[in-house]
């Protein structure tokens, strides 16, 4: 059986002959973002993922960031010792789908234990892009694989799924906890479903894929705006959560692995990246970014 082809980071910089990302390399960094954020050209052509700092035909700009804690700014002789099969494998592209149903709750699921990278952590549906796939196309696939749900444009408002910002992913993502292993740029899109698609009618077609995740919610507002407000780099100690629900409804799998509705508490969910290894339940800090960004785009337009 062939091996699926991989797709791959490119970098393409001003004055500078074009070059496949380094795995140890820093990719905001490289572009001269060392506030950790910015905004840079992205798009999808032979089966690279060309990130530029100067617009092309065919790119979209976009929102990149990474956390200041980003393992990738701080290797050092760390980056001697990485085994050949980690030193060499270049940076990885996966496409991930911010799903907001009409009446504003947005859909994140909770990664099965079991993976290798970010176990038990909640993210939006996503993962790799494929071989000949668009980066849109790839985020859909992943989101009817893991969910059940078979998401089309014409679901959503003006027909349209709107790219919505990069994150520079590192696992683990904190030098502390370990070397790094694996080296991504993930790319958020944002769908927000036509009128008649609510939370409720959509969580009754969802058939999650218990080999990839645990869990599905859709989270209500509050909720969201608490997460993205647990931004783990310069989260406030003095925010008071009290205001939020105990718990939220989740579909889980029961003894006998048939989905059903459990209330799962929602502390875990505000929780901040630790050092530890353990660090299971909470929400990733890429989608807290997305999040961020989607909130952000929204009070733009009031």
């Amino acid at each position: 059986m062939s091996v699926p082809t991989r797709i791959l980071v490119k970098l393409v910089k001003s004055g500078i002959e074009p070059k496949l990302a380094d795995f140890s390399e820093c990719i905001l960094n490289y572009f001269g973002l060392t506030s950790g954020s910015g905004s840079l050209y992205v798009e999808l052509k032979d089966n690279y993922l060309i990130i530029s700092d100067v617009s092309q035909a065919g790119s979209d700009e976009v929102a990149i960031q990474h956390p200041t804690f980003c393992p990738m700014l701080h290797l050092s002789l760390e980056a001697v010792s990485l085994p050949d099969e980690i030193s060499t494998r270049g940076v990885d592209v996966g496409a991930s789908i911010l799903l907001e149903s009409s009446d504003g709750k947005i859909l994140l699921s909770k990664r099965a234990r079991h993976l290798r990278i970010f176990p038990g952590l909640w993210v939006p549906p996503g993962g790799h892009i494929e071989e000949n796939e668009t980066m849109l196309e790839a985020g859909l696939r992943e989101l009817k694989e893991e969910t059940g749900l078979n998401l089309k444009p014409s679901d959503c408002l003006q027909n349209k799924i709107y790219l919505l910002a990069l994150w520079e992913s590192v696992y683990p993502p904190k030098l502390s906890v370990g070397p790094p292993v694996r080296h991504h740029i993930v790319v958020y899109f944002h769908a927000k479903l036509l009128e008649d698609l609510t939370a409720e009618v959509m969580e009754r077609r969802i058939n999650f894929e218990p080999g990839e995740v645990d869990s599905c919610a859709w989270l209500d507002r509050d909720i969201v705006s608490a997460i993205a407000q647990s931004f783990d780099e310069d989260y406030d100690e003095g925010i008071n959560n009290d205001h939020l629900p105990k718990s939220f409804r989740a579909l889980v799998l029961d003894e006998n692995q048939k989905q059903i509705f459990c209330d799962l508490p929602t502390e875990p969910l505000v929780r901040i990246l630790s050092a530890s290894a353990d660090d299971k339940e909470r929400v990733s800090t890429g989608t807290k970014f997305a999040l961020q960004k989607l909130l952000q785009f929204e009070a733009d337009l009031l």
